[in-house]
């Protein structure tokens, strides 16, 4: 047979049969597992909620995994807290309220007028518009000297 590209790492390979489109590296059958795994619950009720039967078990098995999680990886949990509270947000907004602007989360050069918060601190910024990576940064007040 003739050397085809891998479908997950585009490195070319002898197939064993007209149908593999994946190479046998780890990774690459890591991929081809997810895809089928995905497509399969997509498409097959009985898989899916074997699925769901068999994290239920799971759960049960392992009561506290998740608050051990939360408690022994702290940033994490911060983190996810932040965006889930964004989310809360961006589902609220989607809701009908009268005006309701659908540009909230792009920064407003003019928007604090009052200089009586202290903003300084670490915060997460969360991007609404671009899909990419949250991001901590850190903001300091600096004082303004005025003539």
């Amino acid at each position: 047979m003739e050397s085809v590209p891998c479908a997950g790492c585009s490195t070319f390979f002898v197939p064993r049969n007209k149908c593999q489109i994946f190479c046998s590296e780890p990774d690459c059958q890591r991929v081809r597992k997810a895809l089928w795994q995905k497509q399969k619950l997509a498409t097959d009720p009985e898989y899916k909620e074997g699925q769901r039967l068999a994290q239920k078990k799971w759960l049960q098995n392992n009561p506290d995994y998740w608050k051990n999680y939360r408690h022994m990886n702290l940033k994490k949990a911060d983190r996810n807290r932040s965006l889930q509270k964004i989310r809360n947000m961006r589902n609220r907004q989607d809701q009908p309220v009268g005006k309701v602007s659908k540009t909230i989360g792009i920064a407003k050069m003019d928007a604090r007028k009052s200089r009586e918060y202290n903003l300084s601190g670490e915060y997460w910024l969360v991007p609404t518009v671009a899909k990419m990576d949250a991001v901590k940064i850190f903001i300091t007040s600096v004082p303004v000297n005025s003539p």
